[in-house]
């Protein structure tokens, strides 16, 4: 396990204080995007690793999915995304744990296992993908979403690393030149005027500071994770695996895996 390790809870804690209805309904629409076709979620039994400010969670509960359980690594995350339960009234629906997948104390198989931009950073990529689709059920479905791999990806690697083992003033000026840079290129692009409510309900100064100091950090062309699932899973869709130049960061590629009963 890598001790560099990047605070995703605070992260989330502090942007989560303005999470709202318009971003509940936005998680909850991006779910059932990546969900297999004809999905019905009622009465079926899904865990959310790597819960973050527990949006996704919170979603699941809102389309009917029980059992619940939401876990992360970061202790922050977890309290947020009890907090959150709470603001949205689902608490009772809910078991919200500390867990680490590396090392995993979840127990029994569920219908869904979903995991959105986490496995990635764990500092054993692969283990991990291996330890979250060991929980899905015969016939059950793997959401995940992994980094792309661009020719950027070992600068970045640097950069993330650096960022985290630097002195908090440090960190402060390159999370807001980054994010000044970044919009540059967004607003050059077009991007910027553009509706921004990502998969994750982040905004845009948030999405930098997650980006910027996102270590450890992986990632993986889909032909990649596509044949290390292919002996258990059927790739059934997949969505934005077109890797970028990755100058400015690597978005991630969605996959929905259902396993072969």
């Amino acid at each position: 396990m890598t001790a560099v390790r990047f605070g995703f809870g605070e992260n989330w804690s502090n942007y989560s204080r303005s999470i709202g209805e318009p971003e509940l309904l936005n998680a909850i629409a991006g779910l059932e995007r990546l969900l297999p076709d004809g999905f019905d979620p009622r009465g079926k039994s899904f865990i959310d690793i790597g819960c973050g400010s527990g949006l996704h969670s919170v979603a699941a509960a809102r389309l009917g999915f029980a059992p619940i359980v939401a876990t992360d690594y970061d202790e922050a995350s977890v309290e947020t995304t009890r907090r959150n339960t709470r603001r949205f009234g689902v608490e009772d629906k809910l078991r919200v744990i500390r867990d680490d997948i590396l090392d995993s104390r979840i127990e029994g198989r569920f219908d869904v296992v979903y995991s959105w931009g986490v496995l990635h950073h764990t500092g054993s990529m692969w283990a991990a993908i291996r330890a979250a689709s060991a929980l899905v059920k015969p016939g059950g479905t793997l959401l995940i979403a992994i980094y792309l791999k661009t020719r950027f990806c070992g600068p970045w690697t640097a950069i993330k690393r650096f960022y985290c083992v630097a002195p908090r003033a440090v960190r402060t000026v390159m999370a807001y030149a980054f994010h000044a840079a970044r919009s540059a290129r967004q607003i050059a692009s077009g991007e910027f005027f553009r509706e921004y409510r990502t998969q994750r309900g982040m905004n845009r100064f948030y999405d930098s500071v997650d980006w910027l100091g996102g270590y450890p950090y992986e990632s993986a062309s889909p032909a990649e994770i596509e044949a290390f699932l292919s002996d258990e899973f059927v790739l059934q869709k997949s969505a934005s695996t077109t890797a970028p130049i990755g100058l400015f960061g690597s978005g991630c590629a969605e996959y929905t895996f259902v396993r072969k009963s």
